[in-house]
């Protein structure tokens, strides 16, 4: 066996074995004494080709094993972040401490500007040991130089940049970035325009003839003060102008709202609507509508009953008071006067205090009706006509009334007397004739005839007129209640027999003749 021999110098050496991969270097140091012979083998000329160094080894004890020293981590390429500042800009590159071979990492770019700048170009170069993927937002691609141009940025509004790299080879990769910009002043006009809006309001309902108040509210909802703003309202017919309905407003400003008061009156019946329309020197004209609805109250009051009645009987009537308006009528009472000549029998539901008689009906509601009885009587005959009256809560009134003829019962007594009976021929006789009047009514133009057979022949007559066997008596106009008319006759006997005196009566009263016979024997 060959022998072999190392040989070192006294002392302390240290040999070092230093190892790169790229960016990353490792140590390796063994350190202890030589002995005689090694120095000199190391310091032979011919001690082995360059870079290599041959060590005799000695026959001897071989030293002990060295421990075994722990594997020390793989160190990092070091920071994975960094931050460029300017008086404009600061930018902020993120990119992970590690990765795996092979995966996708993602870097972000922060920009935040520090002032208002423009024209800003944020550029980032593509590690060599890795392949562009993509950006957001989309960056312009220059070979493996990418960028970024915002036309400008607002202070304190920062923008992220992502990109997304493939690893390619194990190492550092090595992301780089700049920034540049120039500042940015800005000065501003605001520019504007006005915008009205318009609207008006009616109360919901209201009654014919009341007052109102219509509120118009003009607003500027834009951006730009509304100048020269100039409102006309438009009123239907059933509304009624008690003041201007033209209003000049000026100028408003934006967001500024003004009211106008506008007093009308309800005039008709039924829904009325009202335009309003506002005009501005530069602002378009707008216009809006609102409705009420006017309604009228309506209280009516009707009465009949019977036309004609004799004295003493009854006459009735009926009341029908109604609702003909459109709202709901609240304490309604109806008050009857009859006429003094007449009596009031019954008035159901009514408080009577001598002639007057009252109803207290209450509340109407729209459309409603309510009738009411009423029963008269009376002992004077003429046309008597009592009248009623209805009121209510809301000012309305009525009224009506109905007229009664009140007749008596025509009763008329016709009675004829002869004076002597017998007579004889030549002798003369005197016929008084009697009209009384038993009824309760006058009786007018009352006629009276007598007629005369063969036996007598009259001679003359108290206001009458005597044409052979005729006697016609002038009319009487009137024959009041009770009252008598007499007549009287002188006739002589002409011939023998029973002579019948035939009397005859009409008058106004009269359907019908009331006839009466007298009967003289004539020898």
């Amino acid at each position: 066996m060959k022998t072999m021999h190392r040989w070192v110098s006294l002392g302390s050496i240290a040999a070092t074995l230093m190892l790169c991969n790229a960016c990353s270097t490792q140590s390796y140091t063994w350190d202890r004494p030589l002995i005689h012979d090694e120095q000199a083998y190391l310091t032979r000329p011919e001690a082995g080709r360059p870079g290599q160094t041959e060590v005799p080894m000695y026959n001897r004890a071989a030293p002990a094993p060295m421990p075994k020293k722990m594997a020390k981590p793989v160190p990092g390429c070091g920071p994975n972040e960094f931050v460029l500042k300017s008086s404009l800009l600061q930018l902020q590159t993120l990119v992970p401490a590690r990765t795996v071979l092979g995966q996708t990492v993602e870097s972000d770019l922060v920009v935040t500007p520090l002032d208002n700048c423009a024209e800003v170009v944020i550029t980032d170069m593509v590690p060599d040991d890795a392949t562009y993927v993509k950006s957001e937002p989309a960056a312009q691609v220059t070979g493996r130089k990418l960028a970024w141009m915002f036309d400008t940025l607002d202070k304190d509004h920062p923008v992220t940049i992502k990109i997304w790299y493939k690893t390619d080879q194990e190492g550092c990769l090595v992301s780089c970035a700049t920034m540049t910009a120039i500042p940015r002043g800005c000065a501003r006009t605001l520019v504007g325009s006005a915008k009205l809006e318009i609207t008006c309001q009616l109360p919901a309902t209201a009654k014919v003839g009341e007052m109102l108040n219509k509120l118009i509210e003009v607003r500027n909802t834009g951006t730009a003060a509304a100048t020269d703003v100039v409102v006309t309202d438009t009123l239907p017919d059933g509304l009624t102008a008690v003041g201007p309905l033209t209003f000049n407003l000026g100028e408003i400003a934006p967001g500024q709202t003004k009211q106008i008061t506008v007093p009308v009156k309800a005039a008709q019946r039924g829904e009325q609507t009202n335009a309003a329309m506002v005009m501005a020197g530069n602002a378009t004209g707008v216009k809006t509508e609102c409705q009420t609805l006017v309604t009228q109250p309506g209280l009516n009051i009707t009465k009949d009953g019977t036309k004609t009645q004799y004295l003493g009987r009854n006459a009735k009537y009926d009341i029908v008071v109604s609702n003909t308006g459109d709202t709901e009528l609240q304490n309604v009472v109806v008050t009857d006067v009859a006429p003094p000549e007449t009596r009031i029998v019954s008035a159901d539901g009514a408080t009577v205090s001598g002639n007057t008689a009252a109803w207290k009906v209450g509340t109407l509601a729209k459309g409603g009706k309510e009738t009411l009885g009423l029963t008269l009587t009376s002992l004077v005959p003429g046309d008597h006509c009592n009248s009623v009256t209805v009121d209510c809560t809301d000012g309305l009134t009525g009224n009506a009334r109905a007229c009664t003829m009140w007749k008596g019962v025509s009763a008329i007594l016709l009675e004829t007397r002869d004076d002597p009976d017998p007579v004889g021929i030549g002798e003369t006789v005197t016929y008084t004739i009697r009209v009384t009047n038993q009824g309760t009514a006058d009786d007018n133009n009352i006629k009276l005839i007598a007629m005369f057979e063969k036996e007598v022949d009259p001679v003359s007559a108290t206001d009458g007129m005597v044409n052979g066997k005729k006697v016609t008596f002038t009319p009487v106009a009137k024959l009041a209640p009770k009252e008598v008319a007499t007549f009287t006759i002188t006739a002589k006997g002409v011939k023998p027999g029973d002579h019948r005196l035939k009397v005859s009566l009409t008058s106004d009263m009269l359907s019908e003749p009331v006839t009466h016979e007298e009967s003289t024997t004539v020898y």
